[in-house]
């Protein structure tokens, strides 16, 4: 039995942002609230019942200090013996919770910055205050800086960076907030274009098909060194990943994260704010995706609820385990990048005969999507 690793908790459905790429904005029916307090004690006792409690990541579709027991959670989960991640707006990130989670010895904090301007990231997320996102997490350094001097202390920070055609221009800024804010890491990913708008602000129309980033005995392979990236070579550049071979960077291929499930690979799960369990974010709940201009409609695949099973009971069920061995395998269509036929529009089954999840379709198997 493979090990579960990492449990994504959703803490909330409740966010005090209304961004532009946020899969909320397609919700009808969804309660905005937090998790309920019996349900998430339940789930910490069930995770210590594993050998090895899972690293407890809150994130999901919400923001998760909105919890009003937020900090009880954190020290919940610090209480097994678990690592404590997780994915935050910054905004409710002021001195004392900055503090608590410093005392409470919380391990990683990925804040999303999709700007480094105040136009640009208060455009992208609306309802937000640039200003007081830096405030926040210059005193966050601070506090860590008098308390334990320099160096890469706990919590850590990164900084997540959803890209798009309205805030590419800021990427190359990036680094420099996140030496100012010392942040260890910056992740970017692309956006998901759960509407119309968002596919006008895709920037892997022509990666999603690139060679580049696939291996196959009939495509040359050219391996590339280390070499400056720059006025002169970056047009070169372009034209050959642009062009009909694949890449592998010293010998280390870009097809790696091609048909590639990172949850099933390292053994994550989602348990949502009502305590459905999902083997991942994208499958979390219903949504619309669209592509090549047509919509295509995204199921969920509940595989369990911790208020009707323990965690680990549904982590070692049979039929789970065969769904974590079959994405592990990636039997699945190409249709992120075919597209052609009426089974396009949902995730319900494929042109080779695989049935409901099939992950063809998945922009995260694809390495066009991250998740912090």
């Amino acid at each position: 039995m493979d090990r579960l690793t990492k449990v994504y908790v959703e803490l909330s459905t409740a966010c005090n942002f209304d961004c532009v790429m946020c899969v909320r904005r397609t919700w009808k029916d969804e309660a905005l609230a937090p998790m309920e307090w019996e349900v998430y004690r339940s789930l910490i006792e069930q995770l210590a019942e594993f050998p090895e409690p899972p690293t407890v990541h809150f994130s999901g579709y919400g923001e998760p200090m909105t919890h009003p027991r937020f900090l009880e959670a954190v020290e919940l989960a610090k209480g097994i013996g678990a690592r404590v991640e997780m994915t935050s707006n910054g905004s409710l990130l002021d001195r004392e919770t900055a503090a608590a989670l410093i005392d409470l010895d919380v391990d990683k904090i990925m804040v999303s910055v999709d700007g480094v301007s105040a136009d640009v990231y208060e455009d992208v997320r609306q309802g937000s205050d640039f200003g007081r996102l830096v405030a926040n997490l210059l005193e966050l350094r601070r506090l860590k800086l008098s308390r334990f001097g320099r160096g890469n202390h706990k919590p850590h920070l990164g900084l997540a960076f959803v890209a798009m055609k309205r805030n590419i221009d800021q990427l190359p800024l990036l680094p420099q907030l996140a030496h100012r804010l010392g942040a260890e890491e910056i992740k970017v990913s692309n956006v998901v274009p759960y509407c119309p708008q968002l596919e006008q602000e895709m920037l892997y129309d022509r990666a999603m098909y690139a060679l580049a980033f696939r291996a196959s005995p009939d495509i040359p392979v050219m391996s590339l060194p280390k070499m400056n990236l720059d006025a002169v070579t970056a047009p070169a550049l372009a034209q050959v990943f642009d062009s009909t071979v694949s890449i592998s960077w010293l010998q280390s291929s870009l097809d790696h994260y091609t048909n590639y499930c990172e949850f099933n690979q390292k053994g994550y799960l989602v348990v949502r704010r009502d305590g459905v369990v999902t083997p991942c974010l994208e499958l979390m709940r219903d949504h619309p995706v669209y592509l090549k201009g047509k919509p295509q409609w995204i199921s969920h695949y509940p595989v369990g609820d911790v208020t009707q099973k323990t965690l680990r009971e549904i982590w070692e069920d049979e039929e789970y385990a065969a769904f974590r061995d079959k994405v592990r395998r990636f039997p699945y269509s190409p249709c992120l990048t075919c597209g052609g036929c009426e089974l396009f529009e949902a995730n319900q089954e494929d042109c080779r005969s695989n049935t409901f999840p099939v992950c063809g379709r998945c922009p995260w198997a694809q390495g066009l999507v991250q998740c912090p």
